[in-house]
């Protein structure tokens, strides 16, 4: 009864830990980046921004190179960028500021590091 007792409390804090941040419901994802750059960190250590224009259109610095695509936002809150490498991911904010884009299959894709009004490239 005992170990039974551990492991039960051991997986609640375990997944306590795992889901630390606010999953943002759609308007919040909207009125963060419409408008807005997000500063970006890929798990590979590559940085990028991306402006998220009011119109659906979404442009990407990587390095020197700029690509184009549109973007949207789910009645579900999921973020869905079209036209690049993004596809659709579930926004969380965490408790330093920064948020964790994550896929339907649970994978932090992108860490977004800031938000800054306006385009910022």
């Amino acid at each position: 009864m005992k170990t039974i007792t551990f492991v039960v409390s051991g997986f609640v804090l375990f997944s306590s830990l795992t889901y630390a941040g606010e999953t943002m419901d759609a308007g919040a994802v909207k009125e963060l980046i419409s408008g807005n750059t997000v500063h970006g960190l890929a798990p590979n250590g590559n940085t990028q921004k991306n402006y998220f224009s009011p119109d659906g259109k979404t442009y990407r610095q990587v390095g020197g190179k700029i690509l184009e695509g549109t973007w949207r936002v789910n009645d579900d809150g999921t973020q869905c960028v079209e036209g690049m490498p993004g596809g659709c991911a579930t926004i969380i904010r965490n408790d330093d500021g920064t948020y964790d884009r994550v896929t339907t299959e649970g994978g932090v894709r992108l860490k977004w590091t800031s938000v800054v009004k306006g385009k910022d490239f």
